[in-house]
């Protein structure tokens, strides 16, 4: 849904054709979906509007830059990718974080050895008010870092021998709405609540993806905060969109 005087503004400014209801404005809908995605991912944007949001309610700068915007929504696109478990990801995480991606959550398991599947029984506890085990380190010699992951990583166990190695701290403690997404995962998929089966091959590797994912998300912090910025200095403001009462 697009307001009719926002989108009059909208057209206006941009160079746009046609009604609310016309294919133009439905692809803006599309477009100022995945700017919202882009600045919501600001740690400044929360910062800044920490009250609103504590509401639920979202004030959003749509910059008057249609340029600006292109770059939101294309910054947006590759979050929404991030986010979506069904969606691709590992393009993107691969042009932000490189080759040293390859390093974020190895599968290992003690003394040494290839892990199979019968190796992949969650036997640790993590599910409600249960810690898990996330083991904090430093880095290793050849682990990729990144300012956005905090000064240390660690190793996250499902059992007694098997871990994913370098797990950096911000991403094992990384949130969505409130609940620890690692975390969250491996609760739901301990073996005393499925029969005790192990995770399947594909279950591992979609944890790893989860655990690069998100690591790739908070590398994005740092231009989500730059855009958002650019944003506010020269956003159309609620008059000019007609949507003040």
């Amino acid at each position: 849904n697009l307001h009719g005087e926002a989108w009059k503004t909208l057209r206006a400014a941009w160079g746009l054709r046609g009604g609310p209801a016309d294919t133009p404005a439905r692809r803006l809908v599309g477009d100022l979906f995945r700017c919202a995605l882009a600045i919501m991912h600001s740690p400044q944007y929360e910062a800044d509007h920490a009250d609103a949001l504590a509401q639920d309610w979202a004030h959003l700068p749509i910059p008057k830059d249609k340029a600006l915007l292109a770059e939101l929504v294309a910054l947006g696109a590759k979050i929404g990718a991030l986010l979506d478990p069904t969606a691709p990801g590992d393009d993107i995480v691969k042009e932000i974080l490189g080759k040293g991606a390859a390093t974020i959550g190895v599968s290992k398991k003690r003394p040494g050895g290839q892990v199979a599947q019968q190796d992949l029984i969650v036997s640790i506890a993590y599910f409600g008010a249960a810690r898990g085990k996330w083991i904090e380190r430093a880095y290793s010699e050849g682990e990729l870092q990144h300012p956005a992951w905090g000064e240390s990583t660690g190793d996250l166990y499902i059992n007694g021998d098997v871990y994913f190695a370098n797990v950096p701290k911000a991403v094992w403690s990384y949130e969505i709405g409130g609940y620890p997404v690692l975390k969250k995962w491996l609760g739901y998929r301990q073996a005393s609540r499925r029969g005790g089966q192990p995770l399947t091959l594909a279950e591992r590797q979609h944890f790893r993806s989860m655990i690069q994912r998100i690591a790739t998300l908070l590398a994005l912090h740092e231009v989500t905060d730059v855009l958002y910025e650019r944003s506010a200095a020269a956003a159309f403001n609620a008059e000019e969109l007609g949507v003040r009462k």
